[in-house]
């Protein structure tokens, strides 16, 4: 498939131009590394609670639906045209160690003057701060009668504990936090997605790099009317360990005495592969960079393949550079909406 995919998806760009756009990557995180700036290690190293064979056959006992409407918080931020754009909050379902991440946060943007029949659940990527691009998305399907809910991811932007970086804490030897943490997204997905029911019939979701694969965990238990995924993949320990974003994540977790096998083991239920079969969500596309070394592309192809093949575009871009092209991604993702939902 890998070969397939460099033979008829590279739209004839010579090796000089995947080199290039591998560089661009390479030097982004050369000069934006994702530090991690103490050891971390998780409180036990006993992760049996994290793994039962039951929550693999059945997931939902594991992302188990809140069974109330978690209360919903709305301030009008401003206004753009036809879209009203609002900061929400609401309790999270899952209280953590972290008083900071107790509370969930989002944007909405809503079309004020017609009543949308569709809304969009957008997850962005790991340690994102300002959401540029997520915004611009949502505002532009927004004015086309999209109306779309940003979910901050926890421990990211407010949710980040004191004296941190956005999405610092998310990622490190504290593997069992890891897993609490992604567990906790996916409930509040669900629950935004019960909010959202209240609003408008359809409920589809898109997730950005490690939001796509957030996404691909919700599809799990959830049934959405479309399902997207930017940048995203599968296997999230062999992205640890090869992926170019992610060294020091890899250092991390060796210092806490942690093995790859032992991740791969731990990670089991917050892996998009390993949980595909359980996928709920028929309207899928993926939609990938050919180049990419955050997410090799082995592993998007491993997740494609768990998931029966759905729908995927590749782009000749690499991982970070995608925003250059985003643009036609994003013309692409409403084309497929509009086609299927």
């Amino acid at each position: 498939m890998l070969e397939q995919v460099n033979n008829n998806n590279g739209n004839g760009k010579s090796g000089l131009y995947k080199y290039l756009v591998q560089a661009f990557d390479r030097t982004y995180f050369r000069l934006c590394p994702n530090r991690i700036r103490a050891d971390h290690k998780p409180h036990t190293y006993d992760f049996s609670s994290l793994t039962r064979e039951e929550y693999l056959e059945n997931p939902e006992l594991f992302y188990e639906k809140p069974d109330e409407i978690p209360e919903f918080s709305l301030t009008k931020k401003s206004e753009v045209g036809s879209v009203e754009i609002f900061d929400v909050r609401f309790p999270s379902p899952v209280q953590t160690v972290h008083k900071e991440n107790n509370i969930a946060y989002g944007y909405f943007y809503k079309n004020k003057t017609k009543k949308s029949s569709l809304s969009l659940i957008i997850i962005h990527g790991w340690r994102r701060s300002f959401l540029y691009s997520e915004k611009k998305i949502a505002l532009r399907l927004a004015k086309m009668n999209i109306d779309c809910f940003i979910l901050k991811l926890p421990l990211h932007i407010e949710r980040t504990p004191k004296g941190a970086l956005s999405g610092e804490y998310a990622l490190t030897g504290d593997v069992y936090r890891t897993v609490e943490c992604t567990r906790q997204l996916v409930i509040e997905i669900r629950a935004v997605k019960s909010w959202l029911q209240r609003e408008t019939e359809k409920i589809a979701i898109m997730g950005i790099s490690l939001g796509g694969m957030m996404a691909h965990l919700a599809m799990a238990v959830e049934e959405f009317d479309a399902g997207i995924s930017i940048a995203g993949g599968g296997n999230n320990a062999g992205i640890i360990w090869e992926g170019i974003a992610t060294q020091e994540v890899k250092e991390n977790i060796i210092k806490a005495d942690i093995t790859r096998e032992q991740v791969n083991h731990i990670f089991q239920m917050i892996n998009p592969s390993v949980l595909a079969r359980h996928n709920k969500t028929m309207n899928t596309l993926m939609m990938n960079g050919i180049y990419d070394e955050v997410i090799p592309t082995k592993f998007t192809v491993e997740l494609w393949e768990a998931l029966g093949r759905p729908k995927i575009k590749w782009y000749p871009c690499a991982h970070v550079n995608i925003v250059f092209i985003m643009k036609r991604v994003v013309g692409d993702m409403i084309q497929f909406i509009r086609e299927t939902v």
